[in-house]
């Protein structure tokens, strides 16, 4: 695959708009992509929003945000990797920053992109009508997925993770939601055939599934199978409630 790496800079034109004690800066830019291709974002203060549509192509709006005196949004830049098979953005923060900058992500994209990498530190994370893989991860914040069927890793240090599936991926691609302090919603399509693992060291199981510990000795998880079984889903938090449905009532 040819890439190319190239600042933002070169790629769109930045809006500047100052206001009070922040600093704003607002750039997009389109490149084509083909459906089934690979889309990653990797961020380090800043949200992380991503939706899909039905075009061969990504739009990407990037808004930078200053806080403080002394912040720079000029010194925080946006790298872009683009190929025929591939998308990735990087956000890259001097090491001697002085002031907090914080860089919000929203793209548009083709429905059957495969979501390699969404990754944030301090942020939270969405995706709407994927229908290939996702891979999330925040270190801070919480992580949403709405009208998914592909499969999806989702994970979380301190947020909750809150995911429904319009169809349930392939047996062989698994599903896993794990947080550490944060609660887990997971909706399924009425008649899903999976088996379903959930973990809560401090928190609650809230299902209309019937669960039973499980047999294994040392495992404390509690299991059940969905119709036929098939797909593996795991679900798990150390402190926090696991919630699952069928429906999109808690999403």
């Amino acid at each position: 695959m040819r890439s190319i790496t190239l600042l933002v800079l070169a790629l769109g034109s930045w809006g500047v708009v100052a206001a009070s004690a922040q600093e704003r800066e607002v750039w997009s830019a389109r490149y084509p992509l083909q459906p089934a291709s690979l889309v990653a974002v990797e961020n380090v203060q800043g949200d992380i929003a991503v939706e899909a549509w039905d075009r061969a192509e990504v739009e990407a709006v990037v808004v930078k945000t200053a806080s403080g005196p002394h912040a720079d949004p000029d010194e925080v830049r946006i790298e872009v990797e683009s190929g025929a098979g591939a998308l990735r953005l990087r956000t890259v923060h001097p090491s001697n920053a002085e002031g907090v900058v914080r860089v919000d992500y929203r793209l548009w994209v083709p429905r059957q992109v495969r979501l390699e990498r969404l990754q944030t530190i301090a942020g939270n994370i969405a995706v709407h009508g994927i229908e290939g893989s996702v891979d999330a991860c925040t270190l801070s914040g919480n992580i949403e997925q709405r009208n998914i069927s592909g499969s999806v890793m989702a994970a979380a240090i301190n947020g909750s993770v809150a995911v429904s599936f319009r169809a349930l991926p392939e047996p062989t691609a698994p599903v896993r939601l794990d947080t550490v302090n944060g609660h887990i919603f997971l909706s399924l399509p009425p008649g899903a055939n999976a088996d379903l693992q959930l973990s809560t060291v401090a928190g609650r199981i809230d299902s209309k599934y019937v669960f039973a510990v499980s047999d294994v000795p040392g495992d404390s998880s509690w299991r059940t199978r969905l119709g036929q079984g098939g797909v593996q889903v795991r679900l798990r938090t150390v402190r926090g409630n696991i919630r699952v449905t069928e429906s999109e009532e808690l999403l």
